[in-house]
Order: structure tokens, then sequence, then C-alpha cells
């Protein structure tokens, strides 16, 4: 696999975005069904509104996987609903997660978007997966972030987030630890959906810490409020975005 060191595009219009979206809909998932459709909705919805071309991947994972968009328009994308988000089963993490990577590496030698992007989103451990192991997922990441510039995030209920995604290999720094509430899981939502507008607006593949304060701020100010900024305000506020927080996780 061969590194993408081309320089991102800076005409936002033209940058373009792949969407990898691993999202757990176990039995556990049950108390928070209508936090997770509704802020699953409101994430993809969010990024459809973002300047630039997004394309979205969606695998939803119980005892076994469902690819049910496979790198659309973000735009095309249906909202989950009570009929399509329906938990129940067991957790095949590892499988939902290396059949999309292989998906995404399909479209990315086709179309070499600028930016690839994958949240993945859990409030349990691997136990059924049959495909895929450990080691192979490690591995798989590792190689794709370190070779091919893919950019993984990892939201994790009921576990030790930081360390779960880093023994599957994320990077550090690329974790959301959140309560397993429907408060807590619409929270958790939102925080990725600003933070990953903030990651579309500076346009590199890759940072080096997600869920920084500052990269959080960046990602409030609305799409249409960044449009309309003039150049010199979204070079400082970029600017200000790089500089690491203290008290990032």
């Amino acid at each position: 696999m061969k590194k993408n060191n081309q320089t991102p595009k800076r005409d936002a219009e033209d940058r373009s975005i792949l969407i990898n979206f691993v999202l757990d809909k176990s039995g556990s998932m049950s108390s928070v069904r209508d936090a997770t459709i509704s802020g699953f909705n409101e994430f993809k919805n969010d990024q459809a509104t973002e300047e630039g071309r997004a394309y979205f991947t969606l695998t939803l994972f119980d005892t076994e996987f469902d690819t049910v968009a496979s790198a659309v328009p973000v735009q095309e994308v249906a909202d989950l609903d009570y009929a399509t988000y329906r938990p129940g089963g067991c957790t095949a993490l590892y499988d939902a997660i290396g059949y999309t990577l292989r998906v995404t590496d399909d479209f990315v030698a086709a179309h070499k978007p600028d930016q690839v992007l994958f949240v993945v989103m859990t409030d349990g451990g691997e136990n059924s997966s049959r495909e895929f192991g450990h080691g192979q997922i490690f591995q798989m990441i590792k190689d794709r972030q370190a070779l091919a510039g893919y950019e993984f995030i990892y939201l994790g209920a009921n576990q030790d987030s930081y360390a779960t995604s880093q023994a599957i290999g994320v990077r550090v720094g690329h974790a959301l630890d959140y309560a397993s509430t429907p408060e807590g899981s619409r929270e958790a939502l939102k925080r990725a959906s600003k933070n990953v507008s903030a990651h579309r607006r500076h346009a590199a593949p890759q940072r080096e810490d997600f869920f920084s304060p500052r990269l959080e701020t960046l990602g409030d100010i609305s799409p249409q409020a960044w449009k309309e900024m003039e150049a010199s305000d979204r070079a400082r506020l970029l600017e200000e975005s790089e500089t690491p927080s203290e008290s990032s996780t």
C-alpha cells in the first residue's frame, strides 16, 4: 500500500472526503436507540452541509454486519429510523471494520479522495466476528494510517475506549469515551460531528489530536458562517486550532 503524500487541494469546493461510519446495533444499544438514531442523522446531515464533496459508507453490525450505503454522496444516505436501526444480537466489530476497510481500499484506488475517515461507534467488546481477528484488524488499521493516510476515530461506551482503540491500532488522541445513556450518546455524536467538520476544513488527511477543545471550537462555527467568512479570518482560526490543548484527550 502506497502512502498518500499528495498535498490536499486548497479549493474547498473541490476537496473530497470519504466518511466511513461503522455503527454498533447489538442488543445492548437498545437503551440508547432513539438517541443513536437522532444523533447519527444529525451527524450525517451536518456533513452534508459542509463545503466540498462528501461520500459516505455506513456499516451496521450486530452478530453480523450490513453495509447499507457504500461510498455514495452523503446527501443520498437515508436517515436511520426504527425500521433500519433495530438493536439485537452480539458484536461482530472486527468483521464490520475489516469488510469496510476492503470496500474503502477499492474506492480510494479508483477515486483518490483527499481525506478518508473512519468513525467507529460501539458500546461493547468484540464477541462474534468470524472472518477477521484482533491481529488482522490491528495490522490493517496501523498500515492504513501509516501508509495510506486514513484517519480513524473511536467512540466507545462501557469500556476503556482509549485502551481499546489503541489495542486495535487507532492512534492516541483519536478516541472518545462516552456514557451509555441517551444524553451521553447524543453528546458523543455531536462532538464527533463538530470535530469531523473542523477536520474537513483543515483539509489535511490526518491530525495528531482529533478531540482537542481547540478543534471543537473550530467545528462550532456553522457551515454557512464558515462559507461567508473572509479568507484571512479562516486562516487565523485554522492556525489557532492547530495548537494542542493540555486538556485534550
